[in-house]
């Protein structure tokens, strides 16, 4: 299996820290926006003929499903996406997965990107030429900075559509829609780190802890009829 990665034969390469304005977490259900997404993938899937436009929600929907299910962050999904497009013979689509590098990690770490189960082979191969378009961006560049220019491009792009169409959602509220999904369902601090890939447990213990107190102070302590 063919694994691309832009950034795989730079790994000396260290991004600008950039101060982010803001909240990125919007609080936002995880089965609803997940149910929201997939609606809206299947009315595309019932369209007879997918104009450009079309074409590109269908694309984007994919890769938003696709973060939300792995709680992963938006290049993550970009770029497991496009693994599974550059591998579309030879995945085994009955349990569709792909490795990748995991972003803000300079140790190597990997980690699985799972398809959900709404986005078929099919799918990924109406969208496959966007994808390919992607990698031929970066094959063109000729420095790490073009390429991260790329990159920046890329994800504002995503992001931008998915703010316009989605009530001003963010991609990374996504991410951690998931956790606090799973967090809700038991699973612990440390498992979640494993999964999203946070290096730091802590962070994740005081985010799933916040939401709970969050969430018992709403709704614990009434006492009126």
């Amino acid at each position: 299996m063919k694994t691309w990665d832009w950034f795989l034969t730079n790994n000396n390469y260290q991004k600008p820290k950039i101060k982010q304005k803001g909240t990125w977490d919007k609080d936002i259900d995880y089965e609803i926006t997940y149910k929201t997404f997939q609606n809206d993938l299947k009315k595309l899937k019932n369209k007879k003929i997918l104009y450009k436009k079309d074409l590109k929600k269908f694309a984007y929907l994919i890769v938003f499903l696709t973060q939300l299910r792995n709680g992963c962050r938006i290049w993550e999904a970009i770029v497991g996406i496009i693994n599974f497009c550059l591998n579309h013979n030879t995945i085994d689509w009955a349990n569709p997965t792909v490795l990748i590098r995991t972003q803000k990690r300079t140790d190597g770490t990997t980690r699985e990107i799972i398809l959900p189960k709404c986005i078929k082979k099919e799918d990924i191969e109406k969208v496959r030429p966007i994808f390919l378009d992607i990698v031929k961006e970066f094959e063109n560049a000729k420095t790490i900075e073009e390429k991260q220019k790329i990159r920046e491009k890329i994800v504002k792009r995503f992001n931008a559509w998915l703010y316009k169409n989605y009530n001003k959602l963010n991609s990374h509220s996504l991410r951690y829609a998931y956790i606090t999904y799973l967090s809700k369902k038991g699973i612990p601090a440390q498992i979640l780190a494993k999964i999203t890939k946070h290096k730091n447990i802590n962070y994740i213990e005081h985010y799933t802890q916040s939401k709970l107190a969050k969430e018992i102070l709403k709704n614990i302590g009434d006492l009126d009829d």
